[in-house]
């Protein structure tokens, strides 16, 4: 018996031995390619009458997903869906995303979170977890338990090798999983090699219709491997992996996209240098220049040792200037790519982002319809006047007073914008609260704040 009968018998065991549906993480990549073809060949040979349980097919649109590999991505999930009822199986293929106000530019433009780095990967929960573990919450509510099958293997790198060799299995191999009960981690493929791999599906004839020479002419255009399915945040980073966020700054250089654009796909030249913008904020030394020396709970804090501050969000100038040089990479890649209607950023997103700004960051200018209309020439926000809300005139007004009675512009425009927001509310008890909170922030600047360390430490 060669190891890929054994493996597809022991798909078939789980299978029928659990009763539970198979949850399969699908990012087009080749060992979850190789994952779902042994899943189907398996299933595919049973007697119909054991066929009872649904197996999904499940692929995470970050919604910053590398474009060719999310269109990739969309046109397989298309032909599983077609092949699979096409032979009467129970296989269903979907697409999943993060809430749009989960999204990477909600976070990063919007709220003004630092791009993503090993020590901070706010993205991976947000972007990936939060989405398989709403769909998982759903077959498990529905089901009572499933069976996740993921196609990770010890021989991927040396990390995946450490976190494969620590779970604690069952007699069949499955793991519970590390946050959800009744749901149990199955990994058929995690002994193979790398050749092993592309021996099978070079070989082998795709279940769903697709030529898997397509999938290796992929990868021979770019390194890495593939980005696995993400169940918690022990999970090893995608870093280098071909397929990925194209935004990714958890690796100092994305050398995937590199050798893409080497390879021949010049217009995604853009995303890169745009990418690298991010990358380049997260140097300790120029921090200073790009964060805000507050954190988000308006506090100052430093650094373990004491030694420098602890920066905080994206400077709001910033977030504005990322979101015109988004637009304007949009704008150029929908004018040298292959699709004119490329989107890197959604309407809905911008909404959203619009709404933080005018909320959170006394935005009065409204500036996301400003920008929009600059940089991509259209006005599609309604703007129509609204008398009760204030404008870039009022700021500068507001700017100008609080500079002759020494008073911190942002503090009054937080407090002008609270009683805004509470105003129409009957009940208004927790206003001093919310009051106090504000008044109770950090208002200092950075210098006068370095100024009070170098006094303390006089003395």
């Amino acid at each position: 018996m060669d190891k890929f009968t054994a493996i597809i018998q022991h798909i078939r065991k789980v299978y029928l031995t659990y009763n539970r549906p198979f949850i399969i993480g699908y990012s087009g990549g080749k060992d979850s390619t190789l994952t779902l073809q042994l899943v189907w060949e398996a299933i595919e040979g049973l007697s119909r009458d054991h066929v009872k349980q649904s197996i999904y097919v499940i692929s995470t649109d970050t919604l910053v997903e590398t474009p060719i590999i999310r269109k990739y991505i969309l046109n397989n999930i298309e032909k599983i869906n077609i092949a699979s009822q096409a032979k009467g199986l129970p296989i269903h293929a979907y697409l999943l995303t993060p809430r749009y106000e989960d999204s990477f530019w909600v976070n990063l433009i919007g709220k003004g979170y630092p791009a993503p780095s090993r020590m901070f990967r706010w993205c991976t929960e947000r972007l990936k977890i939060a989405p398989v573990d709403s769909f998982i919450k759903e077959q498990v509510n529905k089901w009572g338990e499933t069976t996740i099958v993921i196609g990770a293997r010890g021989n991927e790198s040396a990390s995946r090798s450490q976190v494969l060799s620590k779970k604690v299995r069952d007699n069949l191999g499955l793991s519970k999983h590390p946050s959800l009960p009744a749901a149990y981690v199955f990994t058929p493929i995690e002994h193979l090699t790398t050749d092993d791999v592309w021996s099978y599906l070079i070989a082998e004839e795709n279940k769903w219709g697709m030529d898997n020479n397509i999938l290796k002419a992929l990868y021979a255009k770019a390194s890495g491997g593939e980005c696995p399915m993400v169940l918690d945040k022990t999970t090893p980073s995608c870093g280098n992996s071909r397929f990925g966020c194209w935004v990714c700054t958890v690796v100092s250089k994305d050398i995937s996209i590199t050798n893409l654009i080497e390879a021949g796909e010049k217009w995604m030249t853009p995303l890169l240098e745009f990418r690298n913008l991010l990358a380049s904020t997260q140097d300790p030394s120029v921090k200073h220049k790009y964060r805000s020396h507050k954190r988000r709970n308006g506090k100052i804090t430093l650094v373990r040792d004491g030694s420098k501050i602890s920066y905080g969000p994206y400077k709001f100038e910033w977030r504005q200037e990322f979101l015109k040089r988004l637009l304007l990479t949009q704008k150029i890649v929908r004018n040298i790519g292959p699709d004119p209607a490329y989107s890197l950023i959604s309407l809905k997103e911008l909404e959203i982002i619009r709404d933080i700004w005018r909320q959170e960051e006394h935005d009065w200018a409204d500036t996301v319809p400003i920008i929009y209309r600059e940089i991509v020439g259209e006005d599609i926000f309604n703007t129509k006047e609204d008398r009760s809300i204030l404008n870039l005139e009022d700021f500068n007004l507001l700017r100008k007073i609080c500079i002759t009675e020494n008073m911190p512009v942002e503090l009054i425009a937080k407090l002008i914008d609270l009683e805004k927001k509470l105003s129409a509310m009957n009940q208004r008890a927790s206003i001093m609260n919310k009051i106090d909170r504000i008044i109770g922030e950090d208002w200092r600047t950075e210098k006068e704040f370095i100024a009070s360390l170098n006094i303390n430490a006089a003395k």
